[in-house]
Formats: structure tokens, C-alpha cells, sequence
């Protein structure tokens, strides 16, 4: 098994130079926001039904080389209710391509309540409300269930469509946009025209408002190149952490989406007609800004077929001649944005990384969400001189680095390794017999990964029949497959310490810890025992303040509870209620459940699973004793992987301690887990997170150090 890290630079053809190299660091342990991925617009009523063949969407959504890499599709809320079907097929063949990493939406323009450049009326917003419903819902009934859905589009530019101010957006989200989640989607804003934060001011200052929107949508006109970063950064929308998607934008609609740099008449929308540089690279460079500045997570661009696209299409005003033979294929803008959307994959966290090293030449950097690959973007704006950097990545184990290039001559080109040393590279860039050396390089780096199996948790796999306390969750080791749950954001926002260091939400209540905070694609897993075959009865203890949340329940990844909608239980989720989740097939033996959140914010203290009339719990710790299922650990953050409690052992031991990037640290003697921990505290420089393991294999404990 080999651990992959990627890394996005400058290009051309590459040599190895230490000479005026320029520095980019970058801190793995330094996260960001959560990446939910790089998407495109299909509007058939607009494009005239050629929004997106099913060979449009393998170039588009596919990820192999010749693809763009795409895993989000945003489509138009029709005011016509019988125009409802018109993106059904485009999304079926996006989803088709996209696999699970598949992330849809829908913005509405106008409605039967307002259109262009009117206002709908308050008396009409529950009717408003209803309409976004059954748009979500006909959507849900074809199989392609909307992730969001948003309150509108543009609502600052509205001779088109309809129009909101800033206290008519405010006044609808408090009171109305809540119900737009009644089909399992979250709720966008309304996506000002030009980032406009007035928009956007009065809802975030008050939370009973806030807790309505799920997304913040923008777009991105009224800015270009030259704009400031300033038009990106938001420090209101940082402060309280709310989710943005850049959720329509293109760099310039007049030229070829071929053309690599040109200068030529420009301007439409927010942009005045004048003669202007046309740069493909200026793709790259408002999704650097996007990224880095404006801590977006979610990047779309507008129609993905057409002539300045991402798919070449021909001219509908005729006022570019575009070669048949460029017509269905990906432009130059689109390799450019397949250089993120190949490799900065949906769950992938933003971390720390220089983020100027030098004039015209940006870096970013990610990791994925197994934790497996880092991904740093460079992108050089510099079309006269090729640039040399060093890449610095602390505690990654990188042998080679494998090279694709796109620039002017190239497209997604793949140009062979070259070696890393101690995580270390200096590349100087060469654009070889090309005229322009700004360009873009995605570098994929190889080197040995350790491996650590998972385990559950307690050491015993839960026995069934009988009942598993959620937070019990299986310990996570490393590498493919050894994953035990998925949180969509890298914080713990739980109050709770137990399993404290890990991401999932957890509180305490009355009843013990619980998972709360949960969103829609989280998961976790749980290693059980089933003591015989038949037919189980299945409940869990939930709650619930919304009518929307639900989960669903897997075996070995075959559904065995179907998605599960939650009642509302009470107005801030602190009363639990036993629900029913029907009967369940298991087999003897070992086996892994999945509990799969479906939509937000449902509350679960436990599962049980019961054989006859009577379940029978049976949770025990590693020495066999009956577990306390209202536990509180202290503020500690130690936390052992094979066991919570160390047992005492009369054998001196040695253990290997490494860090989580499988970097060997040394090694200690002890007699038991607590000792081996302690010591191991002492020999590691730095602060953070470590594994000890003992050499026979059979022990293995997690441990934060902090110096």
C-alpha cells in the first residue's frame, strides 16, 4: 500500500534546482475548511436542450486521465411546474459518472409568485415555500435527490428575475426557510450577483436567523483578475463558521474557452466593454482565491458546455468561429480546473501552505479525507518567466513525485517522476518551446505508508443480540479501508471528552454521551458479533427539533435499515424517544454496521437490536465485566486504541511510537500500555497526535502530547 500526496505547481518541463528557489511550507496539522468539491451549470430550457449529453457528462464528471474531474451539477427551479423534467436526464448521466462523490443542487430564477424585477410578496412566502417543495420533492421521486436547494438567484440583479432586498432575505430566512429542508435538502441563500455582504449581514448577526441557512451562495461577478482580495474575504462569515459555495461564475464570456492568452474586446454583465487580456489561467487563480481567501468550500462554474466553457460548443452568437474539431471536446479552461477537481476530491481539508511565495505565484494546499494524499496548488500568473520553488511538506514520507502539466501546449499531460527527498523538492519550471510560461502542474507523490489496522472498540466487538452505545464507534487506524467514521468538518463540536481527539460530535446528556451536530453523508462504524442467525427487532434512541433528519442502517454495505426519518422530539433536542426502525436479517458471525446519516441533525444515544420480546444488553469492557453506558472520562486526551482502561501486565514490553503521518519516532520499554504512553510523551519533541504500538502487535494505543 502506498501513501499518495499531490502537488500542484508551476509548469513546464522540469528540472531539479536549488538556485533562487522560492519557499512553500506547508502544515498538515494547520486545517481549514472541508472541500465538498468543483461543479458546473446545465440550464436545457437556456442551451436550448443540448445542456449535457451522457458523453458531455463522462468528460465532465469522470476522473481518469481526459476528464475534468467534476463532482457537482447545479440545475435552474423551473416557475413552471411542468418544466420540472427538463435537467432529470443530465443529472442522471452526472450522478452516473460522479458515483458517490455526487453533490446536486438547484437555484430558482422566478416563480409563479415573482419575476422579473418584482418582489414576491410576504403574504405569498409560505405559497413560495411549497413551490421549492415540490420541485425538491419530483426530483426526490426520480431517484436524483437534491443535496440544496437555494432561496434565489441573484437577487442584485433583477431585471431578469426576481428580486429581494436585504430585509425581505432576512425576514423570509427566519421565518420560512427552515420548511425548504422537508426532503432531506439543506438550504442555500439567496446568491448575490456580486458578493454583495449587505446581502448577507443581517442574517448572520442573528442566530435564530442563521441556524436556517446551511450555505452561504455567492457569485463571483463584479469582480475579475485586477479585483482585490478583499472582494473575497468575508471576516463575518469566518467568525461564525458558516458554509460557503461559489455557486456561479465565469472569468469571460466573449473569447474561446481555448484561448490560453489573448487580447481582445471583452465586457458583459458586471464588466465594461474594453479591450482586455483573455487568460485561461485566470481560472486557476479565482479558485486559489476562492480557497485561500475566501474560505469557500464548494466552487461552479457556470454552463459547463459552451463556447467559453468548460466543454467547447459553438458560438450561439455567432460571433467566434469555432473549429468543428474543438466542439465536445474539454477547452483549456477546462483542463485548467481539472487540475483541482481531479485531486482536491470532495472531503478534503484546506491546510496551512505559504500562500505567496513570490509576485504572480499562489499555493494552497490540501489533505484528503482518509488523510491518505496532500494535495498543494501553485499557480504561476507569470507568462514570461518560468519560476523555481521549493516544497516543503512537514512529516509527509514522499519518495517521487509524478508530473501533469497544463499550459499552453499541454493538457493534463503527464510528465513523468521526479524524486523527493526528506518531503523536500525544488523544481524549477521550464514552459519549453511555448511563448507563455504561466501554467499549472498537479505532482502525485508516492512513499511507504504504515499500515494500522482498525479495531473495535473496548478491544471486544459488540456482542448482538444486544445494544451499542453510538459513541462506541470503532477505533480508526490507517490506510485503505481502516477508516471507522466520517465527520464532514474536522472539529469536534461537541462539549463531550470522551473520544476526545477525534471529530466526531459528541455530548453528554442525562442519558450519557450522545452524537449530535450530525450532517447530512456522516457515518459511523461498528464491529459486531452476532451470537445466531434470524429476524431482530431494531430501535434506537433519538431526538430530534426538526421533522426533516434521518439515517439509515448497513451490514457489510447492504442496506438493513432503510432511510429513517426522525420526529421531532422536542425544540432543542434534549428529549430522547425510543423509534421503532422495523426488523433486521443477521447472520453468525462478524460483521461491520454502518449508521449513515441521510439529512441533518438528528440526535442518537444508542442502538439495540432484540431477539424475540426481550433485548438483552451486552456491552462489556476487555476483562469481560458489564460496561457503564452513562460514562464521563475526564478532560484527559489520552485515548487508547485497543482499550479506555490499560491493564496491568507483569512483562516488560517494547513499544514503536509514530507519529499519525506513520513517521517512525523511537521506541520505549514499559510494562503495560499507561507506562509505555507516559514514556513515549517524553521522547516525542513536538506537540500533537501519536500511536504507540507493542511489538508483538497485539496492543495499540492514541496519544496527544503537548509541549
Amino acid at each position: 500500500m502506498m501513501k499518495k500526496i499531490a502537488l500542484m505547481t508551476a509548469c513546464g518541463s522540469l528540472a531539479i534546482s536549488a538556485a533562487f528557489a522560492s519557499t512553500v511550507t506547508v502544515n498538515l496539522d494547520e486545517e481549514h475548511q472541508v472541500i465538498r468539491g468543483f461543479g458546473g451549470m446545465v440550464h436545457n430550457e437556456w442551451q436550448g436542450g443540448a445542456g449535457l449529453s451522457d458523453a458531455d457528462a463522462e468528460l465532465a464528471f469522470g476522473t481518469g486521465d481526459g476528464h475534468i474531474g467534476l463532482n457537482t451539477l447545479r440545475i435552474p427551479v423551473y416557475a413552471n411546474s411542468g418544466s420540472f423534467n427538463k435537467e432529470v436526464n443530465a443529472a442522471k448521466a452526472a450522478k452516473k459518472y460522479a458515483g458517490d462523490d455526487f453533490l446536486f443542487y438547484a437555484t430558482p430564477w422566478t416563480s409563479p409568485y415573482a419575476g422579473a424585477n418584482q418582489h414576491i410578496k410576504s403574504s405569498d412566502y409560505q405559497k413560495y415555500v411549497d413551490h421549492l417543495n415540490s420541485f425538491t420533492k419530483y426530483m426526490k421521486d426520480q431517484g436524483i435527490p437534491l443535496d440544496a436547494i437555494s432561496i434565489s438567484n441573484e437577487p442584485d440583479w433583477c431585471g431578469e428575475w426576481a428580486c429581494w432586498s436585504a430585509d425581505e432575505i432576512y425576514n423570509f430566512t427566519k421565518g420560512y426557510a427552515d420548511q425548504m429542508r422537508k426532503n432531506g435538502t439543506k438550504v442555500i441563500s439567496t446568491e448575490s450577483f456580486r458578493y454583495d455582504k449587505n446581502l448577507y449581514n443581517k442574517v448572520l448577526n442573528d442566530a435564530s436567523a442563521l441556524k436556517n441557512w446551511d450555505i452561504l451562495g455567492a457569485h463571483f461577478y463584479a469582480s475579475e483578475a485586477k479585483t482585490g482580495d478583499d472582494f473575497f474575504a468575508y471576516s463575518l462569515a469566518d467568525q461564525k463558521g458558516v458554509e460557503r459555495w461559489m455557486t456561479e461564475h465565469y472569468t469571460e464570456s466573449q473569447g474561446s474557452g481555448n484561448y490560453w492568452r489573448t487580447v481582445m474586446r471583452t465586457g458583459d454583465q458586471a464588466n465594461q466593454s474594453k479591450m482586455d487580456t483573455v487568460r485561461a489561467m485566470d481560472v486557476a487563480y479565482e479558485i486559489h482565491r476562492a480557497m485561500v481567501v475566501g474560505n469557500f468550500n464548494q466552487y461552479t462554474w457556470w454552463y459547463i458546455r459552451r463556447c467559453y466553457g468548460l466543454i467547447m460548443e459553438k458560438d450561439f452568437g455567432n460571433k467566434l468561429q469555432v473549429p468543428q474539431n474543438e466542439i465536445g471536446k474539454i477547452s483549456k479552461r477546462g483542463y485548467v480546473m481539472s487540475q483541482f477537481a481531479r485531486f482536491v476530491r470532495p472531503g478534503a481539508i484546506r491546510v496551512g501552505a505559504t500562500a505567496k511565495p513570490e509576485a504572480n505565484l499562489f499555493a494552497s494546499a490540501y489533505k484528503s479525507a482518509d488523510g491518505d494524499s496532500t494535495i498543494v496548488v501553485l499557480v504561476n500568473r507569470d507568462y514570461k518567466n518560468a519560476k523555481t520553488v521549493t516544497i516543503n511538506v512537514k512529516g509527509a514520507n514522499i519518495e517521487t513525485f509524478h508530473v501533469y502539466t497544463t499550459s499552453e501546449a499541454k493538457n493534463a499531460k503527464y510528465d513523468g517522476e521526479v524524486e523527493v527527498k526528506d518531503g523536500s523538492v525544488t523544481i524549477t519550471t521550464d514552459a519549453g518551446n511555448t511563448s507563455n510560461k504561466d501554467c499549472i502542474v498537479t505532482l502525485v507523490g508516492v512513499g511507504p505508508q504504515i499500515i494500522v489496522p482498525r479495531e473495535p472498540f473496548g478491544g471486544k466487538k459488540a456482542v448482538l443480540p444486544g445494544k451499542i452505545e453510538v459513541e462506541d464507534f470503532d477505533i480508526p487506524g490507517s490506510g485503505k479501508g481502516n477508516n471507522t467514521y466520517k465527520d464532514n468538518e474536522s472539529e469536534n463540536k461537541g462539549a463531550s471528552k470522551y473520544r476526545d481527539g477525534l471529530g466526531v460530535d459528541l455530548y453528554d446528556e442525562g442519558t450519557g454521551v450522545v452524537l449530535g451536530m450530525t450532517q447530512t453523508g456522516e457515518w459511523l462504524e461498528y464491529s459486531v458479533n452476532v451470537t445466531a442467525d434470524g429476524e431482530y427487532d431494531a430501535v434506537a434512541s433519538v431526538s430530534s427539533g426538526t421533522e426533516t433528519s434521518s439515517f439509515r442502517m448497513l451490514l457489510d454495505g447492504e442496506e438493513i435499515v432503510p432511510t429513517t426519518t426522525v420526529p421531532k422530539t422536542g425544540e432543542d433536542w434534549s428529549v430522547y424517544k425510543e423509534l421503532s426502525l422495523g426488523k433486521v436479517k443477521f447472520t453468525k458471525g462478524e460483521h461491520i454496521i454502518r449508521l449513515e446519516i441521510m439529512s441533518d441533525y438528528v440526535n442518537i444515544d444508542w442502538m439495540q437490536f432484540c431477539a424475540g420480546d426481550k433485548c438483552e444488553e451486552s456491552e462489556t469492557t476487555e476483562n469481560g465485566n458489564v460496561a457503564d453506558s452513562s460514562k464521563n472520562v475526564p478532560a484527559d486526551t489520552t485515548m487508547a486504541i485497543a482499550a479506555m482502561k490499560f491493564n496491568a501486565s507483569n512483562v516488560m514490553e517494547i513499544y514503536v511510537v509514530y507519529d499519525l503521518m506513520g513517521s517512525f519516532m523511537g521506541r520505549v520499554e514499559a510494562m503495560n500500555g499507561a507506562e509505555a504512553v507516559q514514556k513515549a510523551r517524553g521522547l516525542v519533541r513536538n506537540g500533537g497526535a501519536y500511536l504507540v504500538k507493542s511489538m508483538t502487535g497485539n496492543k495499540m494505543f492514541r496519544f496527544t502530547a503537548i509541549k
